[in-house]
């Protein structure tokens, strides 16, 4: 096994799970709409604790990302779809930026009022990232 393809192991494990964790917050936004109660405390503290998580794989998409990157030489000769699969990793890192200041923001004051954007953002992400995976089989898929 070479190099790149470790690294595309990694690179594709750690989106697929970031991915799932993502979808997981929202079907949980979702859920703990409906509910009251130890429920939706409970479904709260599941998405809480998935934050260092999600952490950990957003790290590790973008170092592992930007490892193939290099281990093909960078992004020379590549198509342009390339260029937009970049613009929509902009996108998606800039938008969970805001939202882990946001969810921050929340859980040191419980302040209700900043789940709707916490929400808004995690659909902006989730599309950015869709977008990125679009982008890159397109790219790569040649």
């Amino acid at each position: 096994m070479s190099l790149t393809q470790f690294l595309l192991i990694i690179h594709l494990l750690a989106i697929s799970i970031g991915l799932g964790i993502g979808f997981s917050n929202i079907v949980g936004f979702r859920v703990a709409k409906n509910l009251g109660g130890d429920m939706a405390k409970g479904i709260a503290a599941h998405r809480e604790s998935l934050i260092p998580y999600g952490d950990i794989f957003v790290v590790t998409i973008l170092v592992t990302g930007g490892l193939l990157l290099w281990s093909i030489g960078g992004p020379q000769g590549l198509s342009p779809w390339f260029h937009v699969k970049m613009a929509a990793v902009a996108v998606w890192v800039v938008v969970f930026i805001l939202m882990r200041l946001r969810i921050r923001q929340f859980l040191a004051s419980r302040d209700m009022s900043l789940v709707p954007r916490i929400r808004l953002l995690s659909h902006i992400l989730i599309t950015a990232v869709v977008a990125a995976i679009i982008c890159a089989v397109l790219t790569f898929a040649a």
